[in-house]
């Protein structure tokens, strides 16, 4: 995956599922790691645990840190389907 240097937005379950997929893969193969900043207070713990597929939480936020220590944020809305985004911090 190339990590956009801009916002991505997520508009569609099937955005979302295909992202969260892509993040599981790079977190195996090391090209990606979870973070959790201290002012993160909704952030879910383990991106592992989401389902690729859902049910989702109501809320999913998680951040991300590249070899080169760039940040990036993951944070949808799914309840009311509004989507989210994909960006770098």
């Amino acid at each position: 995956m190339r990590f956009p240097d801009i916002e991505s937005r997520i508009s569609s379950p099937g955005e979302l599922s295909q992202l969260l997929q892509e993040v599981k893969r790079c977190i195996a193969v090391g090209t990606l790691r979870q973070v959790r900043p201290a002012n993160a207070q909704f952030a879910v713990n383990d991106i592992l645990s989401v389902p690729n597929e859902g049910p989702w939480p109501d809320y999913l936020e998680a951040y991300f840190e590249d070899p080169r220590a760039k940040r990036y944020r993951l944070t949808v809305e799914t309840f009311h389907g509004s989507g989210g985004s994909w960006q770098p911090v």
